[in-house]
């Protein structure tokens, strides 16, 4: 019995045709899965495990093979494809190759043409396998540098950015202001394939209606008073890259109907021009409003919607990840300790137990602001609950705490959520090592006196007992 080599999809709507190319690849060892359709391709692609590669017919009833081949390469599958037609045809097979076909077969398909398509397709799946691992595990590493969060809402939004990065679909960002929507736009774009393209973004609510038009599509000199000379707008800038539109739910709706008709078209016209330019850029934009609100209110096209909403990712507010906090503030520390020179080492457990309470309307930029200017006026190397006075009581409790683990060797302390969150990143481990240094210097000016030392480093005795046993340390009394 041959050995099974992997599993290959044929997707052909004659059935005959089906059985005898079943039967050369069984010979060899292949499994075989059968689709007389698109529709069903669709379902069998998205079984486990992915085939090895796709055999797809040209003329099918409905979609047609090369239709669906585009359709494959817009959503990111990298699965081999290998076209087959009975005619041999110059123009098809010149489509299906700019298309992303790997190879093109004319029927009747002998077994040794067949068998060695498979052979370099089965390699170049290897090949591509092996890449998309190298690339995931860069992706990840990229993570914990702009995105930080561990929160299950956060590893949700993570996956689903992954699902999307390697495609060139277009994808909505939804979320409040403050909760990362730029951030996570340049990452789709440095992590897809048009990463070494330019990345060009705009902010649709920040320019004013009668500029937004020469910004986006450009204008030729003359188009208009001031116009003195030819410029080339955000979209034409944008080519061979990503456009990001932000605030899209504030263009305006003639603005709309003439960037529709780019998205269809794939081609533009500057202000005051009649030169047809082509347009190739990938589209991401994002907005705090509800588009299929405004949709039902007129204000924003539903044509357009469909094209822009092709993949809506919601980005979660900061109080849906209260778990992250700990993190975010460390995270921001160490940014802010560099770039200032201020001596902060890290925050004591009280100060973390107000910032989860806080319900943070402005999300993780306003945290971000908050420990900036905290960790600029600190009288101390650990941040306080003192050195947040915004966060007054009045504007906290809507928002309880978050539950902490409890430890092995006693009840739930914010400590021990605070040395959890410094185990589950490894980066931030010197932060422990800078606690112990900063409390054994307190101690030592206090002779060991743990009222006193608490007083130095502005924080409760009983909170500096818990430090000092989970350190290690040693006190007088």
């Amino acid at each position: 019995m041959a050995e099974n080599l992997g599993r290959i999809l044929v997707v052909d709507d004659e059935p005959f045709a089906r059985t005898v190319v079943r039967r050369m690849l069984e010979v060899d060892g292949w499994e075989v899965s059968e689709a007389r359709s698109t529709q069903e391709a669709r379902a069998l692609l998205a079984g486990e495990p992915e085939p090895v590669a796709l055999l797809l017919d040209v003329l099918l009833d409905g979609e047609s093979g090369l239709e669906y081949l585009e359709r494959l390469r817009e959503e990111g599958v990298l699965v081999p494809v290998i076209v087959m037609t009975a005619m041999e045809d110059v123009e098809t097979a010149v489509r299906a190759m700019k298309a992303g076909a790997y190879d093109f077969l004319v029927k009747p398909v002998t077994p040794e043409r067949l068998r060695t398509a498979l052979t370099h397709a089965a390699e170049r799946r290897a090949l591509l396998d092996e890449n998309r691992d190298l690339r995931k595990r860069v992706r990840q590493e990229a993570f914990g540098r702009t995105l930080v969060g561990e929160s299950p809402a956060m590893k949700a939004l993570f996956s689903e950015m992954e699902r999307v990065v390697e495609t060139d679909i277009a994808v909505c960002l939804l979320g409040e202001t403050g909760t990362g929507k730029e951030l996570v736009a340049r990452w789709l774009h440095e992590n897809g394939p048009r990463g070494k393209g330019p990345f060009v973004d705009i902010n649709c609510a920040a320019i004013p209606e009668t500029l937004i038009e020469s910004e986006l599509f450009g204008h030729e000199k003359g188009a208009f008073t001031g116009a003195a000379a030819r410029h080339k707008g955000k979209l034409e800038q944008a080519d061979g890259g990503t456009l990001f539109l932000d605030e899209l739910g504030e263009m305006a709706h003639a603005t709309q109907a003439r960037l529709l008709r780019v998205l269809q078209e794939k081609t533009l016209v500057r202000v005051g021009g009649s030169e047809t330019i082509p347009y190739n850029a990938r589209l991401i934009s994002a907005t705090q409003r509800d588009l299929t609100a405004a949709v039902r209110q007129g204000s924003f096209r539903e044509d357009l919607y469909f094209r822009v909403v092709v993949y809506p990712l919601r980005l979660p507010p900061l109080r849906e990840r209260i778990e992250d906090i700990a993190l975010l503030v460390h995270h921001f520390i160490r940014v802010f300790r560099a770039s200032t020179g201020r001596p902060v080492e890290g925050i004591t457990p009280e100060a973390i137990v107000t910032l989860e309470a806080y319900t943070w309307p402005g999300n993780v930029r306003e945290l971000q602001n908050a420990v900036f200017r905290a960790v600029v006026s600190a009288r101390g190397p650990f941040l306080t609950t003192a050195d947040f006075p915004d966060l007054s009581p009045d504007r906290v409790p809507r928002y309880q705490p978050r539950p902490y683990p409890a430890r092995p060797d006693g009840p739930p302390t914010p400590a021990a959520g605070l040395q959890k969150a410094a185990m589950a990143a490894p980066s931030l481990v010197t932060m422990e090592d800078h606690e112990r240094a900063a409390i054994q210097q307190a101690l030592d000016a206090s002779n060991g006196n743990v009222r006193a030392a608490a007083d130095r480093l502005q924080v409760a005795r009983s909170t500096l007992y818990r430090r000092i046993r989970a350190l290690g340390l040693t006190a007088a009394s």
